[in-house]
């Protein structure tokens, strides 16, 4: 999996997990049912907010969340997935679940040769653009392109692109914001040449 140019511990660590669960599932032939698996319970730990804060609290001894976990997921999900969360246990690190899941999620894309690309547009896309993006983006990459929409009414129109540690700024805001940069930096050389000057709207 590829890393942000920034480390972070936590997530290097997270997807040391993440690397062993998928090769155990891989060696039984579940890897792809055990990534959709682990999409699955992060959905649901999302939705079950005592339960989440069970499973990542300092507060709750190891051998008490142990019989927790056996009595609540054996049985209803994979054993592989369980075991994972009781290795965690073990080592005081459910803290990172959230992160095994994303660094599983990061994982799966890689191998399915998809790359994510966040846009950020002021208005939700219609169905034509969002198709254009995609293969623009996919063609670009090299990879398919798995769109992230997101709303921000404050860019007015236009389209930001986010893509591994690359921003394609093309949003109507980020053009007013370069017109009014140029004019006051035409306007500082112009007042330090000792001239007069007229700024244009």
């Amino acid at each position: 999996m590829k890393m942000a140019h920034t480390f972070d511990e936590s997530m290097a660590l997270a997807d040391v997990y993440a690397e062993a669960l998928l090769t155990a599932a891989a060696e039984r032939g579940e890897e792809e049912a055990i990534a959709r698996e682990m999409a699955e319970f992060m959905r649901f730990i999302e939705r079950e907010i005592d339960l989440c804060r069970m499973l990542a609290a300092d507060s709750v001894d190891d051998e008490p969340r142990r019989e927790s976990i056996e009595r609540i997921f054996r049985g209803r999900m994979s054993d592989l997935l369980v075991n994972l969360l009781q290795v965690m246990n073990n080592r005081g690190r459910l803290n990172l679940l959230r992160k095994v899941g994303r660094c599983v999620e990061l994982r799966m894309e890689e191998k399915h040769h998809q790359q994510e690309v966040i846009v950020e547009t002021a208005m939700p896309l219609a169905d034509d653009e969002r198709q254009a993006i995609r293969e623009e983006m996919s063609a670009r990459i090299g990879k398919e392109a798995i769109l992230i929409e997101q709303t921000r009414p404050e860019l007015i129109g236009g389209v930001v692109i986010h893509y591994g540690d690359i921003q394609v700024d093309a949003s109507v805001a980020s053009r007013i914001s370069r017109t009014l940069r140029r004019m006051r930096e035409r306007a500082t050389e112009e007042i330090h040449g000792g001239r007069g000057y007229v700024l244009e709207a």
